[in-house]
């Protein structure tokens, strides 16, 4: 059983991140390819939030997955980064 404290503070997280997640993460593609480096950060603070909610509520799986599409969004972001650059066709 998790305390009325971090309760209290995983639905704040959770209530920030989901639809800053969302809202940023509705247009992935467009995001990568044109570099909205706004977006990314919203999607990077919002993900980030809602691992942090979800470790408070100890909640090992989902923490585990949304943790996951940090790392891979992270890493896709870094890799598109590169594509662009390197002057590979897009």
């Amino acid at each position: 059983m998790v305390s009325t404290g971090r309760r209290r503070a995983s639905n704040i997280l959770l209530a920030i991140g989901y639809p800053a997640a969302a809202a940023a993460g509705a247009k992935l593609v467009p995001m990568f390819t044109q570099r909205r480096l706004r977006r990314f950060l919203v999607l990077q603070a919002g993900t980030g939030a809602v691992v942090a909610g979800l470790a408070l509520r100890r909640r090992r799986i989902p923490t585990l997955l949304n943790a996951g599409a940090l790392v891979a969004t992270s890493a896709a972001w870094w890799a598109w980064g590169r594509r662009g650059r390197s002057g590979l066709a897009k």
